[in-house]
């Protein structure tokens, strides 16, 4: 049995940081990332969410079908990619972690196992239960079973605030090629500005948020200010900087100025509540509330059919919804007592 637990550490790394190009893996990064994992392995508990896998695939098919696949563009080509990639990609990383004798696991899980409580507990249950035992788990977007996901921009980005937001992580660092948060987009404008800290997740933060940066990884800035949404609701700081960058782990860890850190807005959330939260950014459907009963809200009361004005959605009994005021303002989460 394996006893150790200073920190409990989720890490994101996108695809453009561990591909070149977005065709092939990188390999001198990401052996460079493991062995930052390892440093730290028997200090703190790390969680790795990496995407990849349909870079990988597209290093494996011959570019003769990749371009026909390219141009498809559907949803079933990039499975297909995804496919064919996903075990090359855990490969890589089993050959990177054995140098450093640390055993690793696969979980592939869509956001969609979140929403249902008893999965949710399950995926808890078995990331805890890996790190109890000094297994160190690496997990990635389901792909293959996904009916939307692939064709939506950062769900690693989410996906890894669901999971920090699981097994109650102290800290989740999404790690790309980008060094933070911006004011612009500094590839175009030399004038931007990197926000070192983020107190609050406003209107003017939501405005620095831009969409994807390319057509194999989908991870755009909105992507991670939405994972920010889910982990610091959850208790969680957020970083977000380049994997790049020299050690930036345990500098991270050591609290250094690095990237963008974004700090937690709650603290010690019942466990129902924290499940709640995962259903931020994909909630299935939403209510409007009059005055009286956003009033009831805000004392932690039950919502009565009577203060609900309209409905939108699909979305069954037990299924997370957003709870809205008249003005359309998120005032929070619940689980609906009936059918929309």
């Amino acid at each position: 049995m394996v006893n150790k637990r200073q920190l409990r550490i989720v890490l994101k790394f996108g695809s453009n940081l561990i591909t070149t190009n977005n065709t092939v893996l990188n390999y001198k990064v990401i052996n460079s990332l493991v062995s930052q994992i390892a440093k730290i392995f028997e200090e703190h508990e790390i969680v790795l969410v990496t995407s990849g896998a349909v870079a990988a695939g597209l290093q494996y098919i011959s570019s003769e079908r990749t371009t026909k696949i390219l141009k498809k563009n559907s949803l079933v080509q990039k499975q297909i990619l995804a496919s064919v990639g996903q075990p090359i990609l855990m490969k890589a990383y089993e050959e990177s972690f054995d140098k450093h004798s640390i055993s690793i696991s696969q979980a592939l899980l869509a956001r969609g196992d979140f929403e249902n409580r008893n999965g949710y507990l399950n995926i808890r249950n078995t990331l805890l239960e890996l790190l109890q035992i000094g297994i160190l788990p690496i997990i990635n977007e389901n792909d293959v079973v996904a009916t939307e996901e692939l064709n939506r921009y950062g769900d690693n980005d989410r996906l890894s605030a669901m999971v920090a937001n699981a097994v109650d992580a102290d800290i989740l660092i999404l790690l790309g090629t980008i060094d933070g948060l911006y004011t612009e987009d500094p590839n175009i404008n030399n004038d931007a500005k990197k926000i070192e800290i983020v107190e609050k997740i406003d209107s003017n933060i939501l405005s620095y948020a831009k969409g994807p940066v390319d057509k194999v990884g989908t991870g755009g800035m909105i992507s991670k200010i939405q994972a920010a949404n889910i982990a610091t609701k959850s208790g969680i700081s957020m970083y977000i900087a380049s994997g790049l960058q020299n050690q930036v782990i345990q500098r991270i860890i050591n609290d250094e100025t690095v990237g963008t850190k974004f700090l937690p807005e709650e603290s010690n959330l019942e466990s129902r509540k924290r499940w709640l939260v995962t259903g931020y950014t994909s909630s299935k459907g939403e209510i409007i509330l009059d005055k009286g009963a956003v009033k009831a809200v805000n004392k932690n009361a039950s919502v009565l059919p009577a203060g609900v004005t309209s409905v939108k959605g699909n979305f069954d009994r037990g299924d997370i919804i957003a709870i809205k005021d008249e003005k359309s303002t998120t005032i929070g989460l619940g689980i609906s007592n009936y059918s929309s």
